[in-house]
């Protein structure tokens, strides 16, 4: 997963065939088994393809580019949001890229930028679960909620808390804007991605332990866990 810029991209490689693979970047039916709630594709240049992801999540928008097996972009109605998916066969399968472009991107704080890939890799993830294992695992991802925005910390390991919402779990457990959390349940929280893994694996209305770096402080709390606000 790489954030240069107005660039976001992520990078998986599946075991399977190119033309599968393709299909199931392509087609509703095929969409519709790893990735999206519904989908409506016009597969062409100059078509519209609507994605419902779930979670409240739609985008919409108008293929520009299309290179069979290899390539395809799709613009936003508006023309501001650009998503490039590329195939290229490699040693193990087939390496998927997805790429986003937006000039609003180089405005966008580092928590969205993270936010924003580690979602688009947790369906590639997905992708990789349904055509190599036939396992569809839609249903473990988004469980679990604290409460919080956070990023990767610059410098030392953990992750940053950038926001607390008013009345949520961590705002009951006393977690602060510039927390660094470090561990929960004593596992090391190294950044981003490692923490919402974590936190996705615990139970909701469980209770875990959170360790926080505060200043020069380091701090132990417990904190309820809560549904992900925002249902399937």
């Amino acid at each position: 997963m790489n954030m240069i810029n107005d660039t976001v991209k992520s990078v998986i490689v599946i075991n399977a065939p190119l033309k599968q693979v393709w299909d199931a970047l392509t087609m509703p039916e095929h969409l519709n088994r790893w990735y999206t709630k519904n989908a409506e594709i016009e597969f062409r240049i100059g078509g519209k393809g609507y994605m419902n992801h779930g979670w409240g999540a739609v985008s919409e928008g108008i293929f520009t580019e299309i290179d069979a097996m290899k390539r395809f972009v799709l613009q936003s109605l508006d023309g501001d949001f650009t998503t490039i998916t590329s195939l290229e066969k490699v040693e193990n399968g087939i390496e998927v890229s997805i790429e986003y472009q937006a000039s609003f991107m180089a405005e966008m704080n580092k928590a969205a930028k993270e936010n924003m890939l580690f979602g688009t890799y947790q369906f590639l993830e997905n992708l990789k679960s349904v055509y190599e294992t036939g396992i569809d695992i839609r249903s473990n991802l988004w469980k679990s909620w604290i409460g919080i925005v956070h990023t990767t910390n610059d410098g030392v390991k953990g992750t940053r808390v950038l926001q607390v919402k008013e009345g949520s779990p961590s705002a009951a457990a006393g977690i602060k804007t510039d927390d660094i959390i470090m561990e929960i349940d004593g596992a090391e929280i190294t950044g981003y991605e490692l923490f919402e893994r974590a936190l996705n694996k615990k139970a909701v209305n469980s209770t875990i332990s959170i360790t926080i770096r505060r200043n020069d402080e380091r701090l132990q709390v417990n904190c309820l866990v809560d549904a992900y606000p925002v249902p399937y």
